[in-house]
């Protein structure tokens, strides 16, 4: 596994999105998900950020600082071109944002040199919610863990209760390998979830 200090940090696409290091100017995006109530429901420890000044800090401070440390690398999901609509009734999705937009936010944490491993966390704004849109975003995070990080396993904790994102896993390659009772509290109730636990090796991506 090599140093996320020492890496390529240019950007990565597939299938319309891009996945690029946070800015700043991401600020209206980190604002939207730590107030989004699924994202705090079904992640742990976000804390909503009081308006968008205080998020520009927290873009400006700790994403690099966490990324030169070797914590974690987060990264913005920004829209190149309009996805096609893949929702099952064939109803028209709703408008898309404009090339260049923040659409979602991705994360490797928990990285272990020694196990050559992570964890991966994607959420998306509620508009861009749909599998084709949420599958390119979990796969650019994941290519960038193999690829640029040279990691052997990435690891996926995904609420029992929340199968549209352990559908987004499988449907990229993540394999189950368990099921953790009470691993996690949710951000905005308090309440502990059940988790499915499921692992992805590099030749298993698609």
């Amino acid at each position: 596994m090599r140093a996320l200090a020492e890496v390529r940090d240019d950007p990565l696409t597939d299938d319309g999105l891009l996945l690029r290091r946070p800015r700043p100017t991401d600020a209206p995006l980190v604002l939207r998900g730590t107030h989004d109530p699924l994202v705090r429901e079904f992640l742990q420890a976000v804390i909503p950020h009081q308006d968008e000044a205080a998020a520009e800090r927290w873009l400006t401070e700790i994403p690099p600082m966490l990324w030169q440390s070797g914590r974690a690398a987060y990264f913005a999901v920004e829209q190149l071109a309009p996805p096609g609509d893949d929702r099952a009734d064939g109803t028209a999705p709703d408008p898309d944002a404009p090339a260049g937009a923040a659409v979602g936010w991705a994360e490797l944490v928990n990285l272990d040199p020694v196990q050559e491993s992570a964890e991966v966390a994607v959420w998306l704004l509620p508009e861009h919610r749909r599998l084709r849109t949420a599958k390119s975003a979990m796969r650019l995070v994941c290519r960038f863990g193999f690829e640029r990080l040279g990691l052997r396993r990435i690891d996926a904790f995904a609420a029992a209760d929340n199968m549209p994102s352990q559908l987004t896993g499988a449907a990229i390659g993540f394999r189950r390998a368990g099921y953790r009772p009470a691993l996690f509290r949710s951000s905005r109730t308090q309440r502990l979830h059940d988790a499915v636990y499921a692992t992805l090796v590099p030749e298993d991506l698609c």
